[in-house]
């Protein structure tokens, strides 16, 4: 017998080639999410609908509706490549001396896919009493977090959906290969670049950034699985949590205006040359929506917190491979 914990699961994904949505990719060669993977809201629903009947009070029979599954991947930041679930293709890397600077821009001039979402497939594997497997297809992201605090790792949450899944009794092994050279991203070497100022924030104490693609599925007459997906409105939304300095952030919400400078975010390993694994995000057409001030009460830290959103974003992350995981 088997014992039925985390340690007998794994998985992994891949993307789906462009235009082919719910094809499965190249599950042959998946991509890890990150560390410390956590799969969290598993579901999967037929949409069943109880039918009754006159002159009895019980159910005559059961109806069935779309296909719905989803879940949430939590895990530690190690790659960039969860990036394109939400903000489509980039363009070829531009090598450097063999690191290579990928980048996401969510200008649509910049970036045809961005107009598109592009899905992905996903695999779950369970080694248990009677060994399994999940293959869900056509999967898409609406949102995505990134989350940074003090003496914390960087975690990523990305909320996953689809309308397709099949199940294999033979369970295989996980085949997700890591990004040469990739660590978990912590808050020592992260930087935060003030959108009012243009200068490093100093005594950041957290921050986060929600990346919403807004993705929804497509179904049509004469099935039940779904057979495409498209894209809303992008929203960029985030808070920072600092340590109370001035009322500098506290006069931008009054001021209800957009902020001169960007918001740069910078994670890295700490590395140079080739030993650097980078991503900035660069956040522009920011506006702060609401304050907050906390601990305002005797041997407390001061401390504000200043919710944001931006129009635009741009993403570059430099590493040593030469082509994104397929």
């Amino acid at each position: 017998m088997v014992s039925s914990t985390a340690s007998s699961v794994f998985a992994e994904y891949c993307f789906e080639a462009d235009a082919s949505f719910g094809q499965g990719g190249s599950l042959s060669k998946p991509i890890q999410f990150g560390k410390e993977v956590k799969i969290t809201g598993l579901s999967y629903k037929n949409n069943q609908m109880p039918l009754g009947q006159l002159y009895s009070p019980e159910i005559e029979t059961f109806a069935y509706g779309k296909s719905e599954g989803k879940c949430s991947a939590e895990y530690v930041l190690s790659n960039p490549w969860f990036f394109k679930s939400v903000l489509g293709t980039p363009p070829a890397p531009v090598n450097s001396g063999g690191l290579y600077a990928y980048t996401w821009s969510s200008t649509p001039t910049s970036s045809n896919y961005m107009k598109n979402i592009h899905s992905m497939a996903l695999r779950l594997g369970f080694d248990i009493d009677d060994d399994y497997k999940r293959t869900a297809l056509g999967v898409v992201c609406p949102s995505l977090s990134i989350k940074m605090a003090l003496n914390e790792t960087i975690k990523v949450t990305q909320e996953l959906v689809w309308g397709s899944e099949t199940v294999n009794q033979t369970m295989g092994t996980s085949q997700g290969v890591p990004l040469a050279g990739a660590i978990p991203y912590t808050f020592v070497h992260a930087s935060v670049t003030s959108p009012l100022t243009g200068s490093t924030l100093a005594t950041v104490q957290s921050i986060d950034l929600d990346i919403a693609s807004n993705a929804e599925l497509i179904y049509q007459m004469g099935q039940s699985d779904s057979v495409d997906a498209y894209r809303k409105i992008l929203e960029l939304t985030g808070k920072i949590s600092l340590v109370l300095k001035s009322s500098a952030f506290l006069e931008s919400v009054y001021s209800r205006a957009t902020t001169g400078h960007d918001l740069v975010i910078t994670i890295s390993n700490g590395g140079s040359g080739l030993a650097l694994r980078s991503i900035v995000m660069t956040l522009t057409g920011c506006s702060f929506s609401s304050h907050n001030t906390n601990g305002i009460e005797p041997g407390e830290l001061l401390l504000e917190d200043v919710d944001f959103q931006c129009r635009h974003v741009t993403v570059v992350a430099k590493n040593q491979l030469a082509v994104i995981p397929t």
